[in-house]
This record gives C-alpha cells, structure tokens and sequence, in this order.
C-alpha cells in the first residue's frame, strides 16, 4: 500500500494542466475584435479626408462665402481643417490598432489622438456645413431638387460616415459598445431631423416670441445650436462608452429638450409642402422618423442604462 500511493500522485499530477492557454486565445480574441473597429474607423476617416473630393468642398466654401456664413479670408483655413485633420487622425488611429496586441496602452493613446482630432474636424463640418445643408433643403423646398441631393450627400458622406468612422475608433477602446452605438444612432437622426430643417423656422420663432431685432444674432446662434444638438449627442455616446453613464444620461435628458425645436421646424415644413408625395415630402417624412427615434432611444437608454 505504501509502495502504490506516491506512482498514484504522480499519475494525478501528471493529469493536471494550466489553464493559461485559454486566457491568451482569450486575450487574443479581444484584441482582435479591437484591433478591426479601431482599423476600419481609422480607414474611413482616411478616405473622408484624403478621398473626400478637395473639389467639393471647395464648392462648399464658395457657397458659405456666397451666402456670408463665412469671410472669404477665412476660406483657404476652412478647407485644410476639413480635409488634413481627419486625414492624419485617420493614418494615427489605424497605427494605434495595430499597435494593441503588443502594446496596449500605447496603442489607445494613439488611437485617442487620432479619433480626439478627427472628433474635433467633424464638429467643425457640422456648425459650417450646416447652414449650407438647410439652403439646399430650402432650395429644393422652391422647386430646384437637384439641391436635394446636394443635402442628402453632404449629411450622409461628410457627416455621416464621417461620424461612424470616428464613434468605431473610439470603440476601438471602450468594453462595452452598446451605448455608444445607441446614442451613436440616436445623434445622427437628431442631425437629420435638425440640420435639414427650413432655415425660415429662425424667423418664425423669432416673431413668435417677439424677439427685439438687436437682438436677432445671438438668438439665432442659439437656436441654431439646437437644432445642431446632434453633435452634443455624439460626443455623449462616447462619454457613455467611457463608462460615465450619469452625466450622459444628464446630457441625453437636455437634448430631448432641445429636440422640440427640430420637432417645431419639421411641422412648419409638413404646413408648407405643396405636395405630399414629392422627394421634400418625402424628406419631412424621414425628419419626423428621426425625431421620434431619436425620443425612443433616449428614453430606452434613461431606463435601462
């Protein structure tokens, strides 16, 4: 008996193994979920920038100057902040995913510079490029539906995927995405319903509230703030994913608020169409969607987050 028990612990402890090779496939499996969200937003935000038609927005700048959203001396500054700002952040994010199976934390520092900048050149895109896109929605509103298209391309191309390429880089980051896609979503309906709004709704609110004409600038910055809150939400889903679920929901529970005067201009809008089967009755059709999703998500992320 004594001479069977120690061959019997060996054969058990030849029986057991470590468990570490498991946690790297595991390790490694996260990586790579990381590794694919922060490349595939770092090459969006390169092509938005370096294959995002220097032309086009050349004709954009032309058209602000044109309407006098923007001094003509301002114009050259304004088109390198559109293009060479998400361009680099692009190249940056997409060196940062590479870097993160072997460097982790160098890797998100990259890929926080890259998204940080592109962030900040998207914002910019939106307050320029805003007024434009409710020219052009006007426009089309008085017969000229080519500039409907015009409206369509610059909210879902330079906006847009613009947008998505800089909320997948921050993800590159986060643990948990389901907030930051949720409000991701939730910000681009709210600019959909705002930025495509008639830009008469500013004239409208201004009679209606008696606003004194000195007074005229300042409150249509204010209100066209507003009906940009598209932009406070894109920030917040990425505060969200950070893990600052309190104040988001602060913030989420603000631009709701602020929702109301998109909601106001899309019931002007359906008042004035002249038609209700035509692409501008289509367009007020989709705002008034957005809108009501974008209430649906807030309140589902109120709730449950």
């Amino acid at each position: 008996m004594l001479g069977g028990s120690p061959k019997g612990v060996k054969k058990q402890r030849r029986k057991k193994k470590p468990p570490r090779k498991k946690v790297k496939v595991r390790e490694k499996k996260e990586y790579r979920v990381q590794v694919i969200l922060g490349v595939v937003g770092g090459l969006i935000l390169f092509l938005v920038g370096a294959v995002g038609s220097v032309g086009f927005y050349e004709t954009a700048i032309d058209k602000a100057i044109e309407l006098g959203y923007l001094p003509e001396k301002y114009g050259t500054l304004i088109l390198n902040i559109l293009i060479y700002p998400a361009t680099g952040g692009g190249l940056t994010v997409i060196v940062g995913s590479l870097l993160i199976p072997k460097v982790r934390r160098l890797g998100n520092w990259l890929i926080g510079i890259g998204a940080g900048i592109s962030l900040v050149s998207l914002l910019i895109r939106i307050f320029f490029l805003g007024p434009i896109i409710q020219n052009y929605v006007y426009q089309a509103a008085q017969g000229d539906i080519n500039n409907l298209y015009k409206a369509f391309r610059i909210l879902g191309i330079e906006i847009g995927v613009a947008g998505a390429g800089v909320l997948l880089s921050f993800m590159a980051t986060f643990e948990e995405y389901r907030w930051t896609i949720i409000i991701g979503t939730m910000s681009f309906f709210s600019m959909l319903a705002g930025l495509s709004s008639n830009p008469q709704i500013f004239e409208y609110i201004r009679s209606l509230l008696n606003i004194p004409e000195q007074y005229w600038t300042y409150f249509d910055m204010i209100i066209g703030f507003l009906l940009y809150i598209g932009a406070v939400l894109l920030v917040t889903s990425l505060l969200a994913g950070a893990g600052y679920i309190h104040i988001s929901k602060i913030i989420v529970v603000l631009c709701l608020i602020a929702t109301l005067f998109s909601v106001i201009s899309i019931v002007l809008d359906v008042k004035s169409l002249t038609s209700y089967t035509d692409l501008v009755a289509f367009l007020q059709y989709i705002r008034l969607s957005s809108a009501i999703s974008v209430y649906v998500g807030g309140i589902y992320f109120i709730k449950k987050a």
